[in-house]
């Protein structure tokens, strides 16, 4: 009777009355059998918020004392799951080997508990102690937490033995188990053999279908994917995640930001993995007022749960959007920041040129005890390159792998090499280029290039130039700062030369580029464009424009 009652309060969400019901159990010395203590560590485990186990870990001592551990498997069982549901494997580990019976709920249990905690090589030993030397034939619910443990440690093979067993042992029917092998797949890029497992299921349930969608999207056969999602038979907030994800990862904003209104539309409510992936595309169109009604509709509202990820993800959008104020308001909102946040800062401050608060910024975070990692000196080297901060900008460099340890990859090394190029110091710049670990690549010796047209360094230019065409001869950019460098040294016959060179490798310059966002509408230009419809009208208003700034005695550079 005390177990039913208990286990009726769980059912009502009631734990701290089935708690308290076990209390009395305890205090009046009442009968209780293996199902009270299985009863009241779900409870414990219901009524407790976080990480903490102390309330499991009492009822532990009670079945300790009542001596139900080491020859009860139900008990053992639950206490085994209790605490790898808390993280504590070690304190599981023990219960387990403590048991002297087990079953393939115990195997499953620990098994499943490493595979969760991202501990895969210890998770596959114990499937295959159980296997070899537990005599247990393993379930479906085994064969799930070994494949996520294969998936993590990467060995393909060993998960293609698991699908033959699967498939030979009469296992295929499990929709759970068909969907661990098609994320499984997915995992090492394996679409063919994910799309067998697809196809041979006789059910598939939602998550099949998104899992499905988000292999093609992972092996970047986003057509395929976009068609299968239109396939679905049904929706959840996930799948629409999963696709809007799939286009905002392959560079196709549009598509995102098209995705995620057409799921509003259809009265799916958003999720936090929704709103993460779509304001990285409202970022790339700078939808600012997009990026505003999220964070109005969705967090001011307390739809969504601000997640430190989802902060990061807004701070990155406002800062791209030019909204800086707002992002530096909801940094300092934030109750709790990772690297990345405070990465999002740095980065923000260091594209609008603000160096002083870069390296404000720099001196809180390390206060804080977060480790700064390469991309925090990538925004500081990009700071000090903004503002020719010559000595802070080696200081850092050299911080970086001295206090740090962290070895410069080729945006560090073109930071400096921008840095040493504008201030002038272009020799020096040319040494670095030259002496990197690796190739210097387009973005560095395209800083020395247009380091040189800002000071009129022909030698230089031409060795960088050099180098950019062997790396990308179409590559309009290289032809045109070459030829202002040689006409600000009226080297006209070079100029010639170079637009004839243009002209025989069908070089073309690629036209300007523009955009604007209005009424959450985003508008892209060419340079001279009349495609708009809206065209004579915007031409009409800039001549207006133009005769006001005569007016005014405004004289356009040449």
């Amino acid at each position: 009777m005390l177990a039913t009652m208990m286990r009726a309060f769980l059912r009502a969400r009631l734990p701290r009355r089935a708690l308290a019901l076990f209390r009395r159990v305890v205090r009046q010395a009442l009968p209780a059998d293996a199902r009270t203590l299985v009863f009241a560590l779900k409870a414990a485990a219901a009524a407790e918020h976080g990480p903490s186990s102390a309330g499991g870990e009492g009822v532990h001592c009670v079945a300790l004392k009542w001596g139900f551990v080491g020859r009860s498997v139900l008990v053992g069982n639950a206490l085994v799951h209790f605490y790898a549901d808390h993280g504590s494997l070690a304190r599981a580990r023990r219960v387990f080997d403590e048991m002297s019976e087990r079953d393939v709920v115990s195997w499953t249990t620990m098994v499943d508990g490493y595979a969760r905690r991202g501990l895969a090589d210890d998770a596959w030993r114990v499937f295959c102690r159980m296997v070899v030397a537990g005599g247990q034939q393993p379930n479906e619910v085994t064969l799930v937490a070994a494949l996520s443990a294969i998936g993590q440690m990467g060995l393909l093979a060993l998960g293609r033995r698991v699908h033959r067993y699967v498939a030979e042992g009469g296992l295929g029917g499990s929709i759970s188990l068909a969907n661990a092998l098609i994320d499984m797949f997915r995992k090492f890029g394996c679409k063919s053999s994910a799309r067998e497992v697809f196809d041979g299921m006789a059910v598939k349930d939602v998550y099949s279908w998104t899992t499905m969608v988000n292999v093609y999207a992972k092996c970047g056969h986003l057509e395929s994917a976009a068609q299968l999602f239109e396939d679905m038979p049904r929706r959840n907030a996930v799948s629409w995640s999963c696709m809007i994800a799939a286009y905002s990862q392959a560079n196709q904003p549009e598509e995102a930001v098209r995705l995620f209104k057409k799921m509003i539309e259809e009265n799916v409510e958003p999720i936090n993995a929704t709103l993460v992936s779509v304001l990285p595309a409202c970022a790339q169109l700078g939808c600012l007022d997009l990026g505003r009604w999220i964070y109005d509709n969705y967090i001011v509202s307390g739809k969504v749960v601000l997640t430190v990820n989802l902060g990061n993800a807004f701070i990155d959008m406002y800062a791209k959007c030019g909204d800086l104020d707002a992002a530096s308001r909801l940094f300092a909102e934030m109750g709790e920041r990772n690297v990345v946040s405070w990465n999002s800062m740095v980065m923000a401050h260091a594209v609008h040129g603000q160096s002083e608060q870069v390296l404000h910024l720099f001196e809180q975070l390390k206060g804080t005890g977060i480790v700064p990692d390469e991309i925090t000196f990538l925004g500081l080297l990009s700071a000090c390159s903004h503002s020719g901060l010559v000595s802070e900008g080696r200081r850092y460099f050299k911080e970086m792998k001295m206090g740090y340890q962290i070895e410069p990859k080729a945006e560090h090394y073109a930071c400096m090499i921008d840095l040493l190029g504008k201030s002038g110091l272009l020799e020096e710049a040319l040494e670095v280029a030259k002496g990197m670990p690796m190739e210097a690549g387009e973005a560095g010796w395209g800083a020395l290039l247009n380091a040189c047209r800002v000071h009129g360094n022909v030698e230089i230019g031409e060795c960088a130039a050099d180098k950019l065409v062997k790396l990308d001869p179409s590559d309009s950019g290289i032809y045109v700062l070459m030829c202002q460098i040689y006409a600000s040294k009226s080297k006209w016959d070079q100029v010639k030369m170079l637009r004839m060179l243009m002209r025989d490798r069908g070089v073309k310059k690629n036209p300007g580029c523009s955009s604007i966002e209005v009424d959450g509408k985003c508008h892209e230009f060419l340079a001279a464009d009349v495609l708009h419809v809206h065209s004579e009208d915007i031409y009409a208003a800039l001549k207006n424009i133009y005769i006001h700034l005569k007016l005014e005695g405004y004289v356009p550079l040449t």
